[in-house]
């Protein structure tokens, strides 16, 4: 397995590999890339930055871009299609990395999807992490549920003065569904999924109590809460909870 990102998930996913036998070509931003010399056919996980993104996919070799196996959160269908990869293998990870050097914290089963989906899910389970691969359509809804919940916890805990995300669920469920429920048709609008708002909570619930202590915070605003805005904007529909605290935090709009 080749990892692109040696940060603190990389990094976490090279030591569970290496302690379990495996052998794992760790490419950081100045290190390892002949790795990516070998000849296509192997999964390579892209562990970056969203703004890291295009720097990445400018130096992987033309014979290996096929390969490269994307796990970033936010929403980025637009951007992969833009670039010739809307056909890219697309995961999101269910589990946390508090620190470099860190152990992995697992959450719910991760999702992958995609041409090299099913073999970094058997890759990830040999790993004792929870992976499944599944059909393109179903990902969808996956893709807006982890998006849903870095956009309403990051506001939200920033909102309550930087509560954890177990904080966030014991003390303000309430206001956490109702934002679900608003942005909801937002996503559904761009995504084409249904994701019943009740549903919906319950999970990002049950993600936030695997991983109580995490922070949250309002992050890679264009891939996350930005978007929102842009997308209710172009779709027209009305989101004045979001819209409230983002001016209460007075971020841009």
């Amino acid at each position: 397995m080749v990892i692109i990102g040696a940060g603190r998930v990389g990094g976490a996913l090279r030591d569970r590999a290496v302690a379990r036998g495996q052998s794992v070509a760790l490419v950081s931003r100045s290190e390892g890339w002949s790795a990516l010399d070998a000849p296509q056919g192997d999964p390579v996980l892209v562990l970056v930055r969203n703004d890291d993104l295009d720097d990445v996919i400018a130096r992987v070799p033309l014979h290996r871009r096929d390969d490269l196996v994307f796990v970033q959160n936010g929403a980025l269908r637009s951007f992969f299609a833009e670039r010739g990869l809307a056909g890219a293998t697309r995961g999101l990870l269910y589990f946390a990395v508090a620190t470099r050097g860190g152990e992995i914290v697992e959450g719910l089963p991760s999702p992958f999807t995609g041409p090299h989906g099913l073999a970094v899910a058997r890759w990830l389970t040999a790993l004792g992490i929870e992976a499944v691969d599944m059909p393109w359509a179903r990902f969808g809804y996956y893709e807006l549920e982890k998006l849903l919940w870095l956009v309403c916890h990051g506001i939200l805990c920033e909102a309550h003065g930087g509560i954890t995300v177990g904080e966030l669920v014991a003390e303000h469920r309430d206001e956490l569904h109702a934002l679900v429920a608003e942005l909801i048709p937002v996503g559904r609008a761009t995504f084409h999924v249904e994701a019943p708002a009740d549903y919906v909570t319950e999970r990002l619930v049950r993600y936030s109590l695997t991983i109580p202590t995490w922070g949250s915070s309002v992050k890679e605003w264009a891939y996350r809460n930005g978007w929102f805005v842009e997308a209710a904007r172009a779709h027209g529909i009305p989101t004045p909870r979001h819209d409230a605290l983002i001016e209460q935090l007075s971020l841009p709009r």
